[in-house]
């Protein structure tokens, strides 16, 4: 999901919603072509007590895997539940005082504590054991991307792309990354990653990407991965706009009505282009880069020169989320709950079927060789072929 925000100083305010498929006047897709499945693609289990959220969120309530049997997951209506991995019991459902505001984001764990962040720009810490609030930090404004921690260092983006570090025992700010940013940006709620416990992959308005030291904030590098052009700030829009994925040395990110862009994670050094609009993400393996695009055209590029290998549009315009490698396949979960499989190879649909997980996904996690998604309508599920 993206969102465009008009910026002045010390002030944000919501001009224009893009999501596929929440406008009345978005184009309407082809039937689905009937297809054969080739794989028994699956939900091994569905856990449904999550409280749906509305538009303006969906995609940021992102599960987190914790000592690969458990998952930590919030939503909506700020309830916070760590699952059994193998069948979605809940082990622990902690309790949430409303004073600081409803959860914007989806969470963070570390060893001792559970991050999130809310509408009343307050970083929350919460004990994993007890349950009682453990910190509070206030934000400079509120941030609608999940915290990501490391090295029990809490690292916060906010919606003005601040990037903000705290202690995650102690709540004390560390560090705050800032540059200025154009009047028209993206609200997107996945631009950054921690890479190695050591930097942050992290994407800026106008079109920059920067890697940060995790420990002093100091930038390693920055660079343009989309110049923005036109003659509106609308035409200049150029925001990254997906999750940073890093394979061995190369990064690589999509923009919003601008590029694909992969480029040496040592140097900055670009290494191949596309032009590329996404909000969704990308996925890579050995050969390729899959990325599903804002009209819900999925595409592969071949990792080493970014020459077009195939793209499927038989679910052009159906919103198609955040992709995720799943056996020789590549998933991805449409706006009406449809859980479909591509193959690598070739990109035709392999596997089909229909899910709960209708109104949008989070970013996939996964572990134990299974797939989690956790949707807008309420529930996380998992996704396996055996």
């Amino acid at each position: 999901m993206i969102k465009i925000q008009y910026t002045r100083i010390g002030f944000i305010s919501l001009i224009c919603i893009l999501m596929l498929g929440c406008a009345s006047n978005s184009p309407k897709p082809e039937p689905m072509p009937k297809i054969v499945n080739e794989i028994n693609l699956k939900s091994g289990w569905s856990q449904n007590r999550l409280k749906p959220s509305d538009a303006p969120t969906y995609g940021g309530f992102i599960p987190v895997a914790q000592d690969s049997s458990s998952i930590f997951i919030a939503d909506a209506g700020n309830n916070i539940y760590k699952l059994d991995g193998s069948d979605g019991s809940i082990i622990k459902n902690y309790d949430y005082p409303y004073d600081d505001g409803d959860f914007q984001s989806g969470i963070a764990v570390s060893a001792q504590n559970i991050f999130i962040t809310t509408d009343k720009a307050k970083l929350i810490a919460i004990d994993k054991v007890s349950g009682q609030v453990a910190w509070k930090a206030q934000l400079p404004t509120i941030a609608i991307e999940a915290p990501q921690v490391a090295k029990e260092i809490v690292i916060v983006r906010t919606n003005d792309a601040q990037v903000l570090a705290f202690d995650a025992a102690t709540g004390k700010t560390l560090w705050v990354f800032q540059k200025p940013i154009p009047p028209l940006t993206v609200r997107a709620n996945k631009t950054f990653t921690i890479i190695g416990n050591e930097v942050i992959a992290v994407g800026l308005p106008g079109g920059k990407f920067a890697l940060i030291n995790l420990f002093s904030g100091i930038p390693v590098w920055e660079n343009y991965v989309a110049i923005p052009a036109g003659s509106t700030d609308l035409d200049k829009l150029t925001d990254v706009a997906t999750r940073p994925v890093l394979d061995e040395r190369m990064l690589c990110v999509a923009t919003f009505n601008g590029k694909i862009t992969c480029m040496d994670a040592f140097s900055s050094n670009i290494l191949w282009q596309k032009p590329f609009s996404s909000s969704q993400g990308l996925v890579i393996d050995q050969q390729n880069v899959y990325a599903v695009s804002d009209d819900s055209i999925i595409y592969a590029f071949d990792k080493a020169s970014g020459s077009q290998i195939w793209k499927n549009d038989t679910m052009k315009f159906r919103g198609l989320g955040a992709p995720a490698l799943l056996g020789n396949g590549i998933i991805s979960v449409d706006k009406d709950g449809y859980v479909h499989m591509f193959n690598r190879n070739d990109g035709h649909e392999i596997a089909r079927y229909s899910s709960s997980m209708s109104g949008g996904t989070s970013i996939p996690i996964t572990m134990n060789g299974v797939v989690y998604y956790q949707s807008n309508s309420g529930n996380i599920s998992q996704i396996s072929t055996f």
